[in-house]
């Protein structure tokens, strides 16, 4: 019975006992009305190619050989060249060189604008530079020079210069200049030793002194020297031998630590955009030589490069 079952269904024979016939249908498995649809379909599509493979086969005749002699096809160059001796206007060379002269002046035009244009925002990027500048540069009242300082000899500067190069600790003068916070340090460290030494990046020996100047105006000690180092401009300060630790150590007339970024990054933008006007024409009528001849390049950079040097000097001493 389980074979004639077996046969009947088609299935696979997986147990058989006293009580169980165990029959598997299969993964490739349809029902039998499933199986007879697929059949049918698939013996639809197929005459379905072969009507559409006669009919492609009777419409693909061969051309003649000489059936498009003497014509001329739609979209060739001899189209256009007729068209063109027919109703075209023949262009002198006189008008071809306006034509070119031009559309050069056009080009011109268009990338002066584009560089007045940058110019104006640069302008206005000033503007507001300053206007922040004056802003943070009002909320920053700094002392003036005390008259009345304790001085040091000859010998103990020397000394002084000396034990202060050989300090290892310092305090790094960044990018926000003179804070609140760098005098705070400055009287933190002076604490536990007399000196204490600055590291300043700023690259101008002018600017170097300026800034000590500056701590030594606000925290009361004494300058001992400024020495080139490595890593930048060495300030060493002394503290002083009455030396009294204020109440307040960070003072209240200079900037934060935040404004005095905000002041540093307002002075950049100053310094990058005051090139003066002379610059902006330097621009301009240099964009436009390079545009109408190239070979004229040269010679322009060669005119201006002193004035622009001079002007770039001008600014830094400033």
């Amino acid at each position: 019975m389980a074979e004639e079952l077996k046969k009947l269904t088609g299935g696979v024979l997986l147990l058989r006992n006293k009580y169980f016939i165990v029959i598997y249908r299969g993964k490739d498995f349809l029902p039998p009305s499933v199986a007879i649809a697929l059949a049918e379909r698939q013996e639809l599509t197929k005459q379905i190619q072969d009507v559409e493979e006669k009919i492609r086969s009777r419409e693909v005749v061969a051309a003649p050989s000489g059936a498009y002699e003497g014509k001329k096809l739609v979209g060739t160059l001899a189209e256009f060249y007729e068209a063109k001796a027919r109703w075209g206007k023949d262009v002198s060379p006189e008008e071809r060189e306006n034509m070119i002269e031009e559309a050069s002046r056009a080009k011109t035009r268009r990338i002066v604008k584009r560089i007045e244009h940058k110019l104006a925002i640069a302008q206005a990027k000033k503007l507001r530079a300053d206007r922040l500048l004056a802003k943070i540069e009002a909320s920053m009242i700094p002392s003036g020079p005390d008259y009345d300082q304790e001085t040091i000899t000859d010998e103990e500067r020397a000394m002084f210069r000396r034990v202060g190069l050989r300090m290892k600790a310092y305090l790094p003068l960044g990018i926000r200049g003179v804070f609140d916070g760098v005098i705070e340090n400055m009287h933190l460290h002076w604490k536990y030793r007399e000196l204490v030494k600055l590291i300043s990046k700023q690259k101008t020996l002018a600017f170097v002194e300026d800034t000590a100047r500056l701590l030594e105006y606000e925290s009361g000690g004494i300058l001992v020297a400024i020495e080139r180092v490595p890593k930048g401009f060495a300030l060493i300060f002394y503290r002083g031998k009455n030396y009294r630790r204020p109440i307040s150590i960070r003072p209240r007339n200079l900037l934060t630590k935040a404004k005095a970024l905000k002041r540093s990054v307002a002075m950049q933008r100053h310094e990058v955009s005051s090139l003066g006007p002379d610059f902006t024409l330097y621009i301009i009528l240099l964009i436009f030589n390079v545009c109408r001849c190239p070979s004229h390049h040269n010679f322009f950079y060669m005119n201006h490069t002193g004035s622009r040097s001079a002007h770039n000097r001008t600014g830094e001493n400033h």
